[in-house]
């Protein structure tokens, strides 16, 4: 499982690194620099800064000295976030979410990335690594990085929905192998039911991002912002057609697992039912008989065949006639 190691620009103040795209080995490889060092160019490619959000430095920085809307600014802090896309005089503001890869991580937890987009920088936010920034980084190493703030942001989304795809797949496969083993064993299992109620939360949690990811993406795709050009409008059409394919699967998988379940139910239910069926004629079947021994069973005089050395078996004789008697009765009525 790749994540985003820690490179030499990270450092206690927020700054993880920045370099000016397509990027430059030389960016990485000179030790450390402040906020300071930071100069956005006048023309050419956009300068791109990756921020560790949790750190108050980094956020002063963007709320002091980044240039960016302050509007955006406290959208691109805020602690709980869900993907947009907002058009801004001077720039874009796109939030999205990944899956988290990290260690330890939930298998159902999206994180967001947080992203300015202007013509003459990229600032992206994190508070988790990004499988995508790392890719992206390694690409900034080689000077193979996007050139351009739109072009960074199509590379961002294709990455973000390409690994949510493989995911999906996973969850659709899970709940395959369920299907085969309820068709091929028809009896509760408890680890079973657990694991599909787990697969089910999961396509719910993942579904509740996606969609709103999904309209940001629509929303870029209709954005007259100069920060996209019309390849980049197209190619962020392509993800979002992914994008609304992985939405579409997330919701199929929802009510297949719900079907299931409800199917799950179902069989669990009858055969409790067959169970107290079965109880109750037996119970039905054994109330007479429960009744005529306690009757004969009572110390007071005058029960027949008390003093006969035959009386046992002859109650015994009556005992299972009467028991013959419901048994033809109960199959007569369809009852067993």
């Amino acid at each position: 499982m790749e994540i985003e190691p820690i490179v030499p620009f990270d450092e206690p103040g927020g700054l993880v690194f920045v370099t000016q795209l397509p990027g430059s080995a030389a960016d990485f490889e000179s030790g450390r620099r402040g906020f300071d060092a930071i100069r956005f160019p006048a023309q050419g490619p956009p300068l791109w800064v990756h921020l560790d959000r949790t750190k108050p430095r980094a956020q002063e920085w963007l709320r002091r000295e980044s240039g960016i809307d302050p509007v955006a600014v406290e959208s691109l802090v805020a602690e709980e976030t869900r993907p947009r896309a907002e058009e801004f005089a001077n720039g874009l503001l796109v939030i999205l979410r990944g899956i988290n890869a990290n260690p330890g991580a939930e298998p159902d937890e999206l994180i967001a990335i947080r992203m300015w987009l202007d013509p003459t920088h990229v600032v992206t936010l994190r508070q988790f690594r990004f499988r995508t920034i790392a890719a992206l980084r390694v690409r900034a190493q080689g000077g193979q990085a996007p050139t351009t703030a739109g072009a960074f942001l199509v590379a961002v989304a294709t990455g973000l929905v390409a690994h949510l795809s493989p995911t999906i797949h996973n969850l659709e496969e899970r709940l395959d192998d369920i299907e085969e083993e309820m068709l091929a064993h028809d009896r509760d299992d408890q680890g079973r039911r657990s694991d599909l109620a787990t697969l089910r939360r999961q396509a719910i949690a993942y579904r509740r991002h996606i969609v709103p990811q999904r309209d940001a993406l629509a929303a870029l795709v209709h954005s007259s912002s100069p920060v996209l050009s019309a390849r980049d409008r197209a190619e962020l059409r392509a993800v979002m057609e992914q994008c609304t394919r992985v939405a579409e699967g997330l919701e199929e998988l929802r009510d297949r697992a719900a079907v299931t379940q409800d199917e799950m139910r179902a069989r669990t239910e009858a055969r409790v039912g067959r169970t107290v069926y079965l109880l109750t004629l037996v119970a039905t079947i054994a109330l007479p008989l429960g009744f005529l021994t306690g009757l004969l069973g009572i110390n007071v005089g005058g029960v027949p065949l008390a003093g006969s050395p035959w009386g046992f078996a002859a109650v015994c004789a009556v005992l299972l006639v009467l028991t013959g008697l419901q048994v033809w009765f109960f199959r007569r009525r369809g009852w067993l």
